[in-house]
């Protein structure tokens, strides 16, 4: 897994679940209490999780559900797992947090994302990185033609992709033959 994201609305308490994570060896490579944060680093990682309290400062669960790049998943830790506003992609986590089971849905998401041949290597299926200097190129344009932020630019662009059923790196190709 490349990346792992701690997004608490408090930052003692992100800090708290860093730290237990970092003791587990996982260090978190962002400890923050602003999904905007979150979504800034995950934009330019391959894949990761992130964990996240049972409420946000800035968003819905729901809009960085839709945020989120495709190789990321969502562990929401609450007390209420049922809660009708989460997504239902989003692993849900009940609180009080054992830590036995977060390590346990991190390893599991870790493994997802990579293939085992017989031959036992590892391969990974994620962007490459000349699929993502198409995307952040097709993002900086949008940025500069239709003043949207990254954040914007880049769920522009993830949802013409879905719209089209085309790929991201497809979808950025095709903003930059258009001029954005």
């Amino acid at each position: 897994m490349n990346c792992i994201i701690v997004l608490m609305p408090g930052i003692e308490e992100a800090r708290k679940i860093g730290g237990l994570l970092n003791k587990h060896g996982y260090p978190p490579d962002l400890v923050c209490t602003l999904a905007a944060d979150a979504l800034s680093l995950s934009c330019r990682m391959d894949d990761g999780v992130i964990i996240c309290g049972s409420r946000l400062n800035d968003l819905s669960f729901i809009e960085l559900q839709d945020c989120i790049p495709k190789y990321f998943r969502l562990i929401i830790l609450s007390r209420n797992v049922m809660n009708e506003e989460y997504p239902e992609e989003a692993l849900k986590l009940e609180m009080p947090l054992r830590i036995s089971e977060l390590i346990g849905a991190i390893e599991a998401e870790a493994d997802k994302y990579y293939i085992r041949p017989k031959d036992n290597k590892v391969v990974r299926h994620a962007r490459s990185n000349e699929e993502r200097k198409y995307i952040d190129k097709a993002k900086a344009l949008l940025m500069k033609n239709r003043s949207m932020t990254e954040q914007e630019a880049y769920r522009y662009i993830q949802k013409m992709s879905m719209d089209s059923g085309n790929t991201m790196t497809e979808t950025a190709q095709m903003i930059l033959l258009l001029g954005g």
